[in-house]
C-alpha cells in the first residue's frame, strides 16, 4: 500500500489522540496483546516510537541509505541494534517473545524505519487506536483496508519490544466494535 503524505499526517494525528468514530472504514483490523507492564505505559511506548517513525515519514526524502534516528526512543533503537546502549529489560523480553512467535530475526533500526517509506509498497497497515480493557489487555486498532492478511512484522516487533507477553491476531472487526471499545473506557 502506498501512504500519501495526507495520509501519514492523518495516521500521525491519530497516534496522538483517538480519532472521531465518524469517518472511520468500515472494517478495521485489531491486535490482541498481553502486555507485560501498565496498559497506558504499554500504549505510550508504542505511541512515542510511531510519533516519530510518522514524523520522519512526513518530513524526510528516505533518498539516503540512513535517516536520522534522533527522535527514536533510547529503548527501541537499543532492541532494533542501533546503538550500543544496554536494552532494557522489557525489550530483551519482548525481543525474545518476538522470535518464539514470528521466527524470525531481529529488525535492524534502519530497515524497520524505511518500511514507513512513504512510496513503499511493502507496510500494509495504518494505525487507528488503541483500547485497553479492565483487565489489562491492549487491543491495537490497524487500517488494513479490509485485508484480513498483510505485511505487519515491522508492527509486531515494535508491539513485542514495547513489553508484550503476547500479540494475537490480525482479527477482522467491525468499526462499531471499536467505537463499543471507546465508549466504555
Amino acid at each position: 500500500m502506498l501512504h500519501e503524505i495526507d495520509d501519514l499526517r492523518q495516521e500521525r494525528q491519530r497516534v496522538e489522540a483517538r480519532p472521531p468514530t465518524e469517518g472511520a472504514p468500515p472494517v478495521l483490523t485489531v491486535f490482541d496483546v498481553d502486555p507485560a507492564v501498565g496498559p497506558q505505559d504499554y500504549i505510550r511506548r508504542v505511541r512515542t516510537v510511531l510519533s516519530a517513525v510518522l514524523d520522519l515519514a512526513i518530513t524526510e526524502s528516505f533518498e539516503d541509505d540512513d535517516l536520522p534516528t534522533e527522535g527514536i526512543p533510547d529503548w527501541f533503537a537499543a532492541v532494533s541494534g542501533a546503538t550500543g546502549s544496554e536494552v532494557t529489560e522489557f525489550s530483551r523480553r519482548g525481543m525474545d517473545r518476538y522470535h518464539a512467535a514470528v521466527n524470525e530475526k531481529s529488525w535492524d533500526l534502519q530497515w524497520w524505519l524505511f518500511e514507513f517509506d512513504p512510496d513503499s509498497e511493502f507496510r500494509g497497515w495504518a494505525w487507528w487506536d488503541a483500547t485497553q480493557s479492565r483487565d489489562g489487555r491492549v487491543r491495537v486498532w490497524t487500517d488494513s483496508w479490509g485485508e484480513s492478511f498483510f505485511a505487519c512484522d515491522e508492527l509486531r516487533w515494535l508491539l513485542y519490544t514495547a513489553g508484550a507477553e503476547e500479540v494475537s491476531g490480525p482479527f477482522l472487526a467491525d468499526t462499531p466494535e471499536w467505537a463499543q471499545e471507546i465508549a466504555g473506557q
